[in-house]
């Protein structure tokens, strides 16, 4: 037996009960002094199980999906440390764990999956990107433990739609960040090695956290490398799980009474309990896309009787040829044609605008002319002494003042009015002292 990517387990970080990780350290010691473990598994972990009223659970690997019909849920463990990348007699990675989601994501039949949990934790690499991979699943993906779901196994399953816990499940929770590492200076030494260890001038940050850690001193790890990792898993524990109780995320683990109540949990249930929850889910979802469909039949319905007769001179096509799920799907030309026919509307309303204006301004010129007219009518009528003319129109007073002309003008010119030196009026038949129809004669006697 050998680990792979043994870098990585020695050298990273661990979302982990720390009771979990103690236990699994003799079986890593082993490895690393060249021996076997006590006892090597025969056969490697099932990779995955389906579920189905029909047939039962089987293994996945014996399960014929080419030639099945019924639907069915994918029941997928993680029954072993948290890694990033399979292990040869070990554990599967969360990197083939998403190669097998992938698998049943493309298969119909597939209600969805159940994640079969009993794990301690394991390391930090790989775990938030499978959080986030069964996040955005396509399919109801739904958590069950019956032993431990704790740190990275928590981080995970806390992904899922739903989450049943069994009754005697062991602990759940154990949010937060540790490191977990062995110093093998002394055992380098004692075999005649020495470590040497020597950074660049300008490198004076480098490592320099973990240096400090090698020197007994903590603080910079801690708040450097660990809180930052911690304060990303708090956040997506609270963007999955908004309910739960603030408390959980200083790292407890509890039962699952306890884990129901602080909102660590959905339902206390068995594995048939979290295969029924899928199957319940994958109904729902199904539901609604039928509803989607069929507001969407509805809508294009109602689009093929929209009268716009405007518009579709403008594209030069009738909705219906365009007509998409969505709506209606103009093509390049169309668009062209719809942006020339408003372009060309704007410019003739700026220019009705314009004309607006124009308009306006002779409006408000002929308003004051005809004060004017009025006021002047008005003048006239009073000077010839025309009465009523405060309640006269210009029409009537231009009338008024017309007849009054047409009057003078009817009479005799040819006999003046004299008017003599004693202030009597005489009317001659001669003009010799007249002028116009003025007499000069008693001018000529000052």
């Amino acid at each position: 037996m050998s680990i792979n990517n043994l870098h990585s387990l020695l050298n990273g970080r661990w979302f982990i009960d720390e009771h979990y990780g103690q236990s699994l350290l003799p079986t890593l010691f082993t490895l690393l002094n060249g021996n076997q473990p006590l006892a090597v598994p025969s056969n490697k972990q099932p990779e995955a199980f389906v579920a189905s009223a029909t047939f039962g659970v089987v293994n996945a690997s014996s399960f014929d999906a080419s030639s099945n019909t019924d639907s069915y849920v994918a029941i997928i463990p993680l029954k072993d440390p948290i890694t990033k990348y399979s292990q040869e007699c070990g554990p599967r990675g969360t990197k083939a764990k998403q190669r097998t989601m992938e698998s049943f994501r493309r298969d119909p039949n597939c209600a969805g999956v159940v994640l079969d949990i009993d794990s301690g934790g394991g390391q930090v690499s790989g775990t938030p990107e499978f959080h986030d991979y069964i996040k955005s699943y396509p399919k109801p993906v739904v958590s069950y433990t019956d032993g431990l779901m704790c740190s990275a196994a928590y981080y995970i399953g806390s992904a899922a739609k739903h989450i049943v816990a069994n009754k005697r499940a062991d602990d759940i929770g154990s949010i937060g960040t540790m490191i977990n590492f062995i110093d093998f200076t002394g055992a380098y030494e004692k075999m005649g090695a020495k470590v040497i260890t020597e950074y660049a001038t300008k490198s004076t940050q480098k490592n320099k956290d973990f240096q400090d850690l090698l020197a007994g001193d903590s603080k910079g790890y801690i708040k450097n490398v660990l809180d930052p990792i911690t304060d990303t898993f708090h956040e997506d524990m609270l963007g999955v799980r908004p309910g739960i109780s603030k408390d959980v995320l200083e790292g407890g683990t509890y039962g699952a009474d306890v884990s129901l109540a602080k909102g660590l949990i959905d339902e206390i249930g068995t594995l048939q309990t979290a295969v029924d929850k899928v199957m319940a889910l994958s109904e729902e979802e199904s539901q609604k896309q039928d509803t989607t469909q069929t507001q969407s039949h509805k809508s294009r319905s109602t689009m093929n009787k929209l009268n716009v007769p405007s518009i579709e001179a403008a594209i030069g096509a009738e909705f219906s040829e365009g007509e998409t799920e969505n709506g209606i799907l103009l093509t390049d030309a169309q668009a062209t044609a719809l942006e020339g026919v408003l372009v060309q509307n704007a410019a003739a309303l700026d220019a009705a605008n314009t004309a607006a204006t124009t308009a306006a301004g002779t409006i408000s010129g002929l308003q004051t002319a005809a004060a004017d007219t009025t006021t002047a009518v008005q003048n006239a009528l009073v000077a010839a002494g025309v009465e009523g003319a405060e309640t006269m129109s210009n029409e009537e007073g231009i009338n008024a003042l017309s007849a009054l002309v047409a009057e003078y003008g009817g009479e005799d010119g040819g006999k003046p009015t004299n008017i003599l030196n004693n202030g009597e009026e005489t009317e001659e038949e001669t003009n010799l002292n007249v002028v116009g129809g003025l007499d000069i004669s008693a001018a000529m006697n000052y």
